[in-house]
């Protein structure tokens, strides 16, 4: 059972979120704090094992007090954001908190939601406390080798054109934990990286373009939130917005341009990281690098063993460094991965892969 302490400055909030986590039978409510102070010191009195913390609360604001409690009691913290607080939220994530996300809306939300939302709860807090428990020696790091395999295509343009090409995407899924891997990523691929970079990241609405605006900021690259039908450019890098799924369409010389899609979600997710990458292994097939980082669930395993088997060079983060295995397992289990590292290498493996010089 996972100890959860809910930090607020609405009663009501409070209260509601109480009752519908503590109704689940894997958490035990121990505490609940009205600011960021008392947040702050219940974590050291309680030793909660995740905390639900607000941004905008009096005396000590939701983002000191994760930089508090992460010095003082390292400890799981899912951030709340509201319409008003999303520029600010990812200043949680360089706090410490795992997650930001936005504040449902408790009154309105049906069962299969609420299911939804503990279990998220939960697993972000197991997934903590195995990191934290675990000595990094004793995890396993499953490693998956490519089988040689015959690739049957139909000889059209399009391949004739990239037969001529080097590597002409990288493409990036990630979910739960993923802001910062990304982060990480780009930061180590630098702004001098030559490809066009995609990239899903399972993402609330009014979330996605304070996203590409801290990423930016915090890794030099030219980040936005990509446009349909806009073409991909070298040293560009695109994210997909939030409600639409990222797929791409051939333009000509081994150029692409974005083509973002409406339809159904996959695996009760829009944008699906399966979606962008089933388009790479149908659109630029052998010349696309495909990362799978942090994440629960299965989203993007399915495509990235399209794109592996369509000639192109996958990679999956390792569970040593993963906030949650679920993706980047599922990835391997499907044999769809020819590589498996550490987040910290990760950047370091697609620079020598493309060839591309140290910054």
């Amino acid at each position: 059972m996972t100890r959860v302490l809910i930090a607020d400055d609405s009663a009501i909030v409070r209260a509601m979120l109480g009752q519908v986590i503590g109704d689940d039978n894997n958490f035990e409510i121990v505490g609940m704090a009205e600011n960021g102070k008392h947040a702050v010191e219940m974590c050291l009195d309680l030793k909660p094992e995740l905390v639900i913390m607000d941004i905008n609360m009096p005396i000590l604001n939701g983002i000191d007090a994760i930089a508090q409690i992460m010095e003082k009691h390292p400890t799981a913290i899912v951030a709340f954001t509201t319409e008003d607080t999303a520029e600010i939220g990812y200043k949680c994530l360089d706090a410490g908190a795992i997650d930001v996300v936005q504040k449902p809306n408790l009154a309105t939300m049906d069962r299969q939601k609420i299911e939804n939302f503990c279990k998220k709860l939960e697993v972000i807090a197991d997934a903590y406390k195995k990191h934290k428990l675990t000595p990094g020696t004793l995890r396993n790091i499953y490693y998956a080798q490519s089988l040689t395999k015959e690739i049957i295509r139909e000889k059209t343009q399009i391949h004739a054109e990239q037969s001529r090409c080097p590597y002409s995407i990288l493409a990036v899924g990630a979910s739960t934990g993923g802001p910062i891997a990304i982060q990480k990523l780009l930061s180590d691929l630098g702004p001098s990286f030559p490809l066009p970079i995609i990239i899903t990241q399972h993402i609330d609405e009014m979330f996605d373009t304070q996203f590409a605006k801290w990423l930016s900021n915090k890794t030099g690259q030219n980040v936005t939130t990509a446009i349909d039908g806009e073409t991909l450019r070298p040293g560009h890098v695109y994210l997909a917005p939030s409600r639409k799924h990222l797929k791409l369409q051939y333009k000509n010389h081994c150029e692409y341009v974005v083509a973002l899609d409406d339809s159904e979600e996959v695996h009760f997710l829009k944008p699906a990281v399966d979606k962008m990458f089933s388009s790479c292994a149908r659109i630029v097939g052998s010349k696309t690098i495909a990362v799978l980082l942090t994440g629960m669930g299965q989203d993007g395993a399915a495509g990235m063993k399209e794109i592996h088997d369509a000639g192109g060079y996958t990679i999956a983060e390792s569970e040593r460094t993963c906030v949650i295995y679920g993706m980047p397992k599922a990835a391997v289990e499907l044999n769809g991965v020819h590589r498996v590292e550490d987040l910290d290498v990760i950047g370091e493996v697609i620079r020598q892969t493309v060839g591309a010089p140290r910054e």
